[in-house]
């Protein structure tokens, strides 16, 4: 599913259809053709509908609930094992930071745990770009892995950072699927607050049996 279509979906289910056609108002016009400006122009309208119209809270569940990307089952499923295999979070997250099945880099994001909670630094989308930019605009384009942040940081517009917790679903798809447990994903940084990255925390169930503690 594309990604308009899945926050649209994500708002008729947390919202309900009548702030679901008018957050998205216009959105027919935006697709994959349209260019940066337009993409960026309509996402910076629609995110501020939604602030205007729905809590915080509601906000973050309709953007978590927006992530269109289904995380590879065969990871979760292997994470899974061998956490039950070891009965220890911290050597499943060691094993983890020693993956590098994602050019050569961290597929998991460098998971570092302090207590009951799990902090995830995205890794660049364009690591080679990234290293070599000159300008902190270059940075951030070879940083995001969104095309619709990259779009507004192309045209400056300056869209709401809880847009951002559309990547928290795919930590969120993961933790869960690894723990079968719900948890609460949160983000401290991201270049749409003004940060060098992007840093999701993981909040784990307070049960310290639970953590492998």
């Amino acid at each position: 599913m594309k990604w308009i279509d899945k926050f649209a979906e994500s708002i008729n289910c947390f919202a309900g259809e009548p702030i679901r056609k008018e957050v998205m108002e216009g959105s027919q016009r935006i697709r994959s053709s349209s260019s940066p400006s337009k993409k960026a122009e309509w996402i910076k309208g629609a995110m501020e509908k939604l602030q205007a119209l729905v809590d915080e809270e509601t906000q973050k569940k309709i953007m978590i609930g927006t992530c269109p990307h289904t995380y590879p089952k065969g990871r979760i499923q292997k994470l899974g094992r061998r956490y039950e295999r070891l009965g220890d979070l911290d050597k499943l997250l060691e094993i983890m930071r020693n993956d590098r099945s994602w050019k050569g880099r961290s597929y998991y994001d460098h998971p570092v745990r302090d207590g009951n909670i799990i902090y995830m630094t995205k890794v660049a989308c364009n690591p080679e770009a990234h290293q070599s930019a000159k300008t902190e605009h270059e940075k951030q384009l070879a940083y995001c892995h969104c095309p619709w942040v990259r779009a507004a940081i192309s045209e400056e517009e300056k869209i709401s950072p809880i847009f951002c917790y559309c990547a928290a679903g795919w930590d969120k798809q993961l933790w869960e699927g690894i723990l079968e447990k719900p948890v609460r994903v949160d983000i401290i940084k991201s270049l749409l607050q003004g940060d060098d990255c992007c840093t999701h925390v993981i909040h784990l169930p307070s049960n310290k049996e639970e953590v492998g503690e």
